[in-house]
């Protein structure tokens, strides 16, 4: 276990392999419309992609700051993702790229 609470594992991975989940909710360091779910290491990676496979709906929940951004790995094609849930400063453009793979992306108000 990390520090801050995380298993990803190897043990971990092969755990929620043997599982299937309705719903997953993800996210990571970055979220763009050519790259997907990205991070920084491969463990955490790997487990994502677990989870992501296992799923029958997945929604990736990013911050405006990392729509657009694109990180060391890849977890998760964007396109596999059913919905992408982030904030009103998002980048449009990208926003528009991701709804072009047929994600559902829904933004915020700001209150």
């Amino acid at each position: 276990m990390r520090s801050n609470g995380r298993i990803v594992d190897s043990f971990a991975q092969e755990f929620v392999r043997n599982m299937r989940f309705d719903i997953s909710f993800l996210t990571g360091a970055g979220f763009s419309a050519s790259f997907g779910i990205s991070n920084g290491t491969a463990e955490t990676s790997a487990f994502q992609r677990a989870v992501a496979e296992n799923s029958r709906k997945n929604i990736a929940l990013f911050p405006n700051q990392k729509i657009g951004h694109n990180s060391f790995l890849k977890d998760v094609d964007a396109a596999e993702f059913d919905v992408l849930i982030t904030d009103w400063d998002a980048v449009e453009d990208e926003l528009s790229k991701i709804e072009d793979l047929g994600v559902e992306v829904i933004v915020v108000d700001k209150r």
